[in-house]
């Protein structure tokens, strides 16, 4: 893991800030230059925020042999893109090996995750069984509120993670978890993603779920996502996700997520004096807001709750 946070003010430095890029950066408005580089590498995933200002033309392409998705953050200037609009919210696309421009009108925020392909590939045939459609997605920009709001959101929590409580991302299972969420925002971009097939029998989806929670009961102490499961058990993500609403009644993140925080759960009610922020990262949770609030409507109360009752010696309902 390794984490930059570096201003510049002038063009050019800032433009050598990532040396893996081949780009050249040009001021086209007056005013002196500002730029920031969040960067957080998670080996073969990054991710990083760039802001730039005033007005600059960006010319080059991407680090060889990844893919990148960036969201235009809200506040900032209209870009251009290849000939196309980018917006605050709009997400837009980078892959190496095709030189791109983008023009920016004043201030540009964005942020970003870039992966390998060949990990992408790999990942993709894990978890949903087949590999990714070739040649690769071209440059683009995408106008996908939902999927854009939650790769900023995922980028800037991991960035804020980072730089606020970095002892956080040491969880190997949080850096895992992070990794393969931003290998799912990635592959429902990808083009040629095959719908699921539809003619599974209803024993073979109970076989999939008795499997699945054979695996899940050998590995209680385990913070289990779903791309592990689908390898373990051997299926695709489409099946499991198909088995799971027939037979339970839920999705498999549904499900899981129940048991982490089940997981986290009986590590507050040991005691001890360890964050929970800590134990919530060692079962893969990295945005505290929304683990205290799904912890709440499970459980009827808050993780501070359980871990008070536990030192304090009462029983927890």
């Amino acid at each position: 893991m390794r984490y930059l946070h570096i201003d510049s003010s002038d063009v050019n430095e800032h433009a050598a800030l990532l040396p893996q890029w081949d780009q050249f950066y040009e001021q086209v408005s007056s005013g002196r230059f500002g730029g920031r580089l969040e960067d957080l590498s998670l080996g073969s995933v990054e991710v990083f925020r760039e802001t730039t200002g005033p007005a600059v033309v960006q010319r080059g392409s991407a680090r060889r042999g990844t893919l990148t998705l960036g969201v235009a953050l809200p506040g900032c200037a209209e870009a251009w893109f290849l000939g196309r609009s980018v917006r605050p919210g709009q997400s837009l696309s980078v892959v190496s090996g095709r030189e791109f421009d983008l023009a920016t009108r004043g201030r540009f925020d964005v942020a970003a995750v870039s992966v390998d392909l060949a990990d992408l590939d790999a990942y993709s045939q894990r978890v949903e069984g087949e590999p990714l459609a070739w040649p690769p997605m071209s440059h683009a920009v995408f106008d996908d509120a939902a999927g854009d709001a939650a790769l900023a959101e995922l980028v800037l929590t991991v960035l804020a993670t980072a730089r606020d409580q970095p002892q956080r991302l040491d969880q190997a299972a949080l850096q895992r978890s992070l990794r393969q969420a931003l290998c799912d925002l990635l592959l429902a971009r990808w083009p040629g993603r095959r719908p699921a097939a539809g003619d599974v029998t209803v024993a073979t989806r109970q076989r999939v779920v008795r499997a699945a929670r054979q695996y899940m009961a050998e590995h209680a102490e385990a913070a289990i996502t779903v791309p592990e499961l689908c390898e373990a058990i051997h299926v695709s993500r489409r099946t499991l996700q198909y088995a799971f609403q027939e037979v339970l009644g839920m999705s498999p993140v549904t499900y899981l997520r129940a048991l982490r925080l089940n997981g986290v759960r009986r590590h507050l009610q040991r005691g001890g004096d360890e964050p929970i922020a800590d134990r919530a990262a060692r079962w893969g949770f990295w945005h505290l807001s929304r683990f205290a609030a799904d912890y709440r409507v499970l459980f009827g109360e808050l993780p501070s709750d359980t871990m008070r009752a536990a030192r304090d010696g009462r029983n927890v309902h």
